[in-house]
């Protein structure tokens, strides 16, 4: 009986000794955490990934990069900083300071860029200053432009400044 208590208390000490060492050793605080893109379940309201990179949603959808947290996202999406959009340009050059560099066309108003060109607006262009082949202001100039309905070629004289003609 002397020889069972014995093996009895050796065997509920090394027990006690294995509960203990199992409880230290999983009190580190290593959590991993495995989900694939896009994540089913959850909602985010802000994912910080580095200490440059800030995404931030709100309860209307909207979607704001580079905010502060203590600035509210007024648009479907804001973006403070510069922008560079495409392959080629994406991490890879630098838009000017709050501005936006683009690969490719540009399409405003259309769903459908007139092919060969790099910017088609449907509507009407507002501009206080113009550029012709390169030359900010360009005294007399020529330009050949497609019409809204995809086949009249319009030519647009400018002279000093002004539009003087439209002609088809």
């Amino acid at each position: 009986m002397e020889r069972l208590g014995r093996f009895l208390g050796a065997f509920f000490g090394a027990f006690l000794c294995v509960v203990l060492l199992m409880g230290i050793y999983s009190m580190a605080e290593d959590i991993t955490l495995t989900t694939y893109y896009p994540a089913p379940y959850g909602a985010y309201e802000e994912l910080s990934t580095t200490g440059n990179t800030y995404l931030a949603t709100d309860s209307g959808k909207n979607v704001g990069m580079g905010l502060a947290t203590t600035e509210t996202i007024k648009n479907k999406l804001d973006v403070k900083g510069s922008v560079a959009i495409g392959a080629d340009y994406s991490g890879v050059s630098t838009a000017p300071t709050n501005g936006m560099i683009v690969q490719g066309q540009v399409g405003i108003g259309t769903i459908s860029p007139t092919a060969g060109t790099a910017l088609d607006v449907s509507g009407t262009i507002n501009a206080t200053a113009y550029s012709a082949g390169g030359t900010a202001g360009a005294e007399d100039k020529t330009f050949t432009v497609l019409g809204g309905d995809g086949i009249t070629i319009y030519t647009i004289v400018v002279k000093k400044g002004i539009i003087t003609s439209i002609t088809p």
